[in-house]
């Protein structure tokens, strides 16, 4: 999937969309508020109204917390010295972005979501959102970024945003950069885009593969390992955007995929589960361990041939002690170690 002509494509719509929603009406809702000026002149009764209604209403970009804005009223009552010394360091001139991150969790009730909206609403050009909407929807776009929100995840996001505001003239800050997230899987009209590019893309690229399969499967020539491989190894460095077999046309990305299959002998390489459809043949997935979006190739040591739940798993699981070489992929996901001869 090329991720840039998807979203030249969507932010088309997305512009479109926002002219008319309220999150064009709430990128300057805090103005003047928050600020160090502003927020020092609070008496602590107003510090502690202000920041509940803060969390309450999302910092107007995410929903309320409304669940649990008691008890982060009774919380900060308690605790209103350390809260207040937090939530002004972000001003300072020798400002510790790292440190302040990691110790959002000590603050009862303002978790990372709410806590980066408050580095938004300071200065919406530096600091970027992150909360599980962030995380799914540059997944779904095609980068291979877990669902953790953690200090490294908030680095990987930021620095993609940031690009989309120098890539995209409309995204001209890190707010626009947010609501665009919301609008891809927060909106009928960006799930509707999502279903008809990059769901049906890999839809189309797994029927494509299912067919250069079925071209390739009597190839003698390919009955042999060694062969085989040679032949990846070759199409790999090929760049050709497409390839003819009998006379019909391909992708090469789906050709080289379907004889890594083939290599792989349509086997999870995590599980060995091998999955037989009615019609004889096999049904395997094929997954980058680098994402291409990040720069990873089309090539043996980057392809996983897994089964559905194991592709899943390696998408959405949280990854630990990973070890990647031109032999061996290894990782510890969920807790649980796997790994995989390249």
């Amino acid at each position: 999937m090329d991720i840039n002509a998807f979203l030249s494509k969507a932010i088309i719509e997305f512009e479109k969309w926002y002219e008319n929603d309220e999150h064009r009406n709430n990128i300057n809702a805090y103005d003047g508020k928050i600020t160090k000026e502003y927020i020092e002149s609070l008496t602590n009764n107003e510090f502690v109204d202000f920041f509940y209604e803060f969390v309450s209403e999302g910092g107007k970009i995410q929903s309320g917390g409304y669940r649990t804005k008691n008890l982060f009223r009774e919380y900060l009552e308690s605790n209103l010295e350390s809260f207040k010394n937090f939530i002004l360091e972000p001003f300072s001139n020798n400002f510790n972005f790292d440190n302040w991150f990691n110790r959002i969790n000590e603050f009862n009730y303002f978790g990372i979501g709410i806590a980066t909206i408050y580095l938004n609403r300071i200065n919406k050009d530096i600091y970027s959102v992150l909360n599980n909407k962030t995380l799914k929807a540059l997944r779904e776009i095609g980068y291979n970024i877990s669902l953790t929100k953690n200090l490294k995840n908030y680095k990987e996001v930021n620095e993609i945003q940031i690009k989309f505001t120098k890539t995209y003239s409309f995204i001209d800050d890190l707010y626009k950069a947010d609501a665009l997230n919301h609008f891809l899987i927060g909106t009928d009209k960006g799930k509707q885009l999502l279903r008809d590019n990059i769901y049906k893309e890999f839809i189309d690229d797994n029927f494509e593969q299912d067919e250069i399969i079925e071209e390739i499967v009597e190839d003698k020539e390919l009955q042999d390992q060694t062969k085989l491989k040679k032949l990846i190894t070759d199409n790999q460095k090929s760049k050709k955007e497409t390839i003819e077999i009998n006379l019909k046309t391909y992708k090469r990305h789906n050709y080289l995929m379907a004889l890594i299959k083939k290599y792989r002998k349509y086997t999870c390489q995590f599980c060995s589960t091998t999955i037989l459809k009615e019609n004889g043949e096999y049904y395997i997935e094929a997954c980058h361990i680098k994402a291409k979006s990040d720069g990873g190739k089309d090539s043996l040591d980057n392809i996983l041939i897994l089964c559905p739940n194991c592709h899943k798993l390696f998408d959405y699981g949280k990854k630990e002690k990973i070890k990647h070489t031109k032999e061996i992929y290894s990782v510890r996901i969920n807790g649980k170690d796997y790994k995989a001869e390249m």
